[in-house]
C-alpha cells in the first residue's frame, strides 16, 4: 500500500523529502506559517472543484462529443483535439485538460483505427498545447495562480506580458500539427456517444469559474469564492470534496516550506539572487527543467523583483523535459500503458518537439 502512494504520488514525496532535508537548515517557526499561501491554496481547491463539477455534469464529455461530430476525417479530428486541449487548459488547467482528453482522444484514434505513429503525434500535441496555452490566464496552471498571487499582479500587465507568447504558441503549434497530423482517414460513424449534459449544473460551475477569474485579480474576494462554492456543492453534489486532490494542495505546502528553508540558505540566495536579476526568464526556464515549473516559480519568486520574468520563464519552461511541467507526466502515464505503444519514440519525438519550440520562445523572448 505505502509502495503504491509512493508510486502515485511521487511529487509529493518528493516536495515532502525536500521540506523535512530543508529543515534542518531552518527549523520549524512562524516563517512557516508565514509562507503558505493560503490564498492561492483556497483558489486551487475552487478550480479543482469547479474542474469536478464540469466533469460530472459532463460538460467535457459534451464538447469532446460536439468535436467528434463535425469532424469529417482522422486529421480534422485530430487537428480539433489539439485546438480544445489548447483552449480548455487556459480555464480548467493543463493536467485536468489532459487527464480528460488525452485517455478521451486515445479510444476515438484507437476506434479510427489509425497507426501508432499518428497517435503518438497526437498525444504529444495535446501535451505541448495543455502546457502552452494554459499560460494564457491565471487559473490556467498553478505556477500563473501562485505569481499572480505573490506579485499582486493586475490583468492588464498580466496579459500584455503573456499574450504575445501565447499567440506565437498557438501559431505554432497549428504548423506543427499541419506537418505532423497528415492522415485523412474517413470517419463513417461516430466514435463516442452523445453527452448527457447537465445544462444547469453547468451553468452554475461555469459562473463560479467567472468568480474564480475575478477573485484571481483581486475584483473579489478569494474567501467569497471558497464559502461560496463550498455552499454550493455542499448543497448539490458532496461527493465532489471525495474528487478533490488533497495530496496536490499538500503538495504546495511542501513546496511552500521548502521555498522558505531554501531562502533562508545564504548559499542558495547568493547562487539565485544574480541570475534572477541579469537573466529571470532563462533561470527560470532552466529550474523547471530539474524541479518543475511549480516549485521554480515559488522558490524563484522570492529572488526576483518583478512578476515577468518568472511568468514567462516558469510558462514557457514546461517545455522541455517531462518533469519541466507535472501535467507532461499524465499524457506519459496514459501513452505508456498502451500495450502496443512505442515509448522509446514516443519519449525521443516528444523531447524532439518540446525542445524545438522551448528554443524558439526563448529566443522569442530575447528578441520581444
Amino acid at each position: 500500500m505505502i509502495k503504491t502512494f509512493i508510486k502515485n504520488e511521487i511529487v509529493f514525496v518528493v516536495a515532502l523529502i525536500a521540506a523535512v532535508i530543508t529543515a534542518f537548515f531552518n527549523p520549524p517557526s512562524k516563517g512557516w506559517i508565514e509562507a503558505i499561501d493560503f490564498r492561492t491554496l483556497a483558489l486551487l481547491f475552487s478550480l479543482m472543484g469547479i474542474s469536478e463539477g464540469l466533469k460530472g455534469s459532463s460538460f467535457f464529455s459534451s464538447v469532446a462529443s460536439t468535436i467528434e461530430h463535425r469532424a469529417g476525417n482522422t486529421r480534422r479530428l485530430s487537428l480539433l483535439l489539439v485546438l480544445i486541449v489548447f483552449v480548455s487548459s487556459m480555464f480548467f488547467t493543463n493536467d485536468v485538460s489532459l487527464l480528460i482528453f488525452v485517455p478521451f482522444s486515445i479510444m476515438l484514434l484507437d476506434m479510427a483505427k489509425v497507426d501508432e505513429e499518428h497517435v503518438m503525434r497526437v498525444v504529444t500535441l495535446e501535451t505541448i498545447s495543455a502546457n502552452l496555452g494554459s499560460m494564457t490566464t491565471p487559473v490556467g496552471n498553478p505556477q500563473n495562480l501562485y505569481i499572480c498571487s505573490f506579485f499582486n499582479v493586475e490583468a492588464g500587465p498580466f496579459f500584455r506580458t503573456i499574450l504575445p507568447y501565447s499567440v506565437l504558441s498557438a501559431i505554432l503549434i497549428a504548423l506543427l500539427s499541419l506537418i505532423l497530423l497528415k492522415d485523412k482517414i474517413p470517419l463513417e460513424e461516430k466514435c463516442g456517444n452523445e453527452a448527457n449534459l447537465d445544462k444547469k449544473k453547468s451553468a452554475v460551475y461555469l459562473s463560479l469559474l467567472l468568480i474564480a477569474l475575478l477573485s484571481v485579480f483581486r475584483l473579489i474576494d478569494w474567501k467569497i469564492l471558497f464559502f461560496l462554492e463550498l455552499a454550493i456543492i455542499l448543497i448539490i453534489d458532496r461527493k465532489i470534496l471525495r474528487r478533490i486532490d488533497y495530496v496536490l494542495l499538500l503538495t504546495f505546502v511542501c513546496f511552500f516550506i521548502f521555498s522558505e528553508n531554501m531562502g533562508r540558505i545564504e548559499a542558495v540566495r547568493n547562487i539565485l539572487t544574480k541570475p534572477m536579476e541579469s537573466h529571470p526568464i532563462a533561470t527560470s526556464a532552466l529550474v523547471s527543467q530539474i524541479i518543475s515549473n511549480v516549485p521554480a516559480a515559488i522558490l524563484l519568486s522570492p529572488f526576483s523583483s518583478s512578476f515577468e520574468g518568472v511568468l514567462i520563464g516558469t510558462d514557457i519552461g514546461g517545455l522541455g523535459t517531462p518533469i519541466a511541467s507535472l501535467a507532461s507526466l499524465i499524457s506519459l502515464k496514459f501513452y505508456y500503458r498502451r500495450e502496443n505503444g512505442k515509448k522509446g519514440r514516443y519519449m525521443a519525438m516528444f523531447l524532439l518537439w518540446n525542445f524545438i519550440l522551448l528554443a524558439v520562445l526563448a529566443l522569442f523572448s530575447l528578441l520581444f
